[in-house]
C-alpha cells in the first residue's frame, strides 16, 4: 500500500527564484526565505518519496471566470511550465518531469466514489504556483508529480471545510493505492498577499498583518477547527486580494488531520509577503512540535 511520508507547505513568490539568482547580495529576510526552503528540500530529500503530489492554484494563467474547475488533477504522461511569460518577467526557471499517471487516475476514480467531482486534464502547463516551489524542493525534476490544481482565485470558491476535507480525502485515496510507494504531498499558497490590487505595496510600511498573526498562531497550537471556520473566501479576499491562496495550506492541514507541524517558519519583512514554511514528517503520525 502507498504511504504519505511527508506534507509540506511553501510559498510560491515568482520574484524568489531571482532572489536565489543573487542570493549572496539579498536582504537578510530574503537569504532566510531561501534557508527555509533549503532545510525542507533537505526534509524531503530524506523523506525519499517516489511520488509528489502538489497542490496549488493557477494564477488566471490557462483557467479564467468563464472556465474555472473547482479542483482538477493533471494526467498527461509529463508536466512542465511555468508560462512563458512567467519566465520572461520573473527568470522563474522551467521545470519538466514526468507525471505519476496511475496515482492520478485513482485519485480520480476514488474521488468519483466519495463524492468529490474531479476535474481532469491532459492539456496543461504548471503557472508558478507549481514550478517555484518545485524547483526549490526538488530541482533534480527526477520525481514524477501529480499536480491538484485548486480555484482560490475565480467566486464561488469553496469554504475551508471544503479544502480541509479534500487534503484529508487526497490522503486516505493515496494509501489506499495497492502500489508500495511513498508520496510526499505538497501545498503551495500564500500568507497575507495583496497582490495586483491597489495595497499590494503594503508589506513595505506592515510587513504582516494581526491576521498572519493571529493564523500562524492556530498552526501552531493546532486550534484547526477555529482556523477552517474563519477561511472562507470572503474574509480572506478582505484580508489581501491573493489571501484567499491560503486555502491550499487549509489542504494540508486536511492532509495531517489538523496535527501541529513538526516544522514552522514564517518571515514577515519588507521585502515581500509574509511567507509560511510547515513541515510534517508523516501524515498519519503524532502530532509534532512546531521546531
Amino acid at each position: 500500500m502507498a504511504t504519505v511520508v511527508q506534507v509540506l507547505c511553501v510559498p510560491h513568490d515568482p520574484t524568489l527564484p531571482g532572489v536565489a539568482a543573487r542570493a549572496a547580495d539579498a536582504p537578510e529576510p530574503l537569504r532566510r526565505t531561501l534557508g527555509h526552503f533549503h532545510t525542507l528540500r533537505t526534509r524531503l530529500a530524506e523523506a525519499r518519496p517516489d511520488v509528489l503530489v502538489v497542490a496549488s492554484g493557477d494564477h488566471f494563467n490557462q483557467w479564467f471566470y468563464d472556465n474555472m474547475p473547482t479542483f482538477s488533477i493533471g494526467k498527461a504522461v509529463r508536466a512542465r511550465g511555468p508560462f512563458p511569460h512567467e519566465e520572461e518577467l520573473f527568470g522563474v526557471g522551467a521545470y519538466d518531469t514526468a507525471l505519476e499517471g496511475d496515482v492520478a487516475r485513482h485519485l480520480l476514480r476514488q474521488g468519483l466514489r466519495r463524492g468529490i467531482d474531479f476535474s481532469y486534464s491532459d492539456d496543461f502547463l504548471l503557472d508558478h504556483g507549481f514550478t517555484v516551489p518545485l524547483t526549490f524542493l526538488r530541482p533534480e525534476q527526477d520525481l514524477p508529480v501529480v499536480p491538484i490544481f485548486t480555484n482560490v482565485m475565480a467566486p464561488p470558491v469553496p469554504p475551508g471545510r471544503r479544502f480541509y476535507e479534500l487534503g484529508a480525502a487526497v490522503v486516505e485515496m493515496i494509501e489506499a493505492h495497492p502500489a508500495d510507494l511513498r508520496v510526499a504531498v505538497i501545498a503551495s499558497g500564500h500568507l497575507s498577499n495583496a497582490i495586483g490590487s491597489p495595497a499590494m505595496a503594503d508589506f513595505v510600511t506592515r510587513p504582516e498583518q494581526p491576521w498572519d498573526r493571529r493564523v500562524w498562531d492556530q498552526i501552531t497550537r493546532g486550534d484547526t477547527d477555529t482556523l477552517v471556520a474563519e477561511s472562507s473566501y470572503e474574509a480572506l479576499a478582505k484580508v489581501g486580494s491573493g489571501t484567499p491562496g491560503f486555502l491550499d495550506y487549509v489542504f494540508a492541514l486536511g492532509a495531517v488531520g489538523g496535527d501541529v507541524p513538526h516544522y514552522a517558519r514564517k518571515v514577515a519583512s519588507t521585502f515581500g509577503p509574509p511567507a509560511g514554511f510547515l513541515a510534517w514528517d508523516t501524515a498519519t503520525g503524532a502530532a509534532g512540535v512546531a521546531s
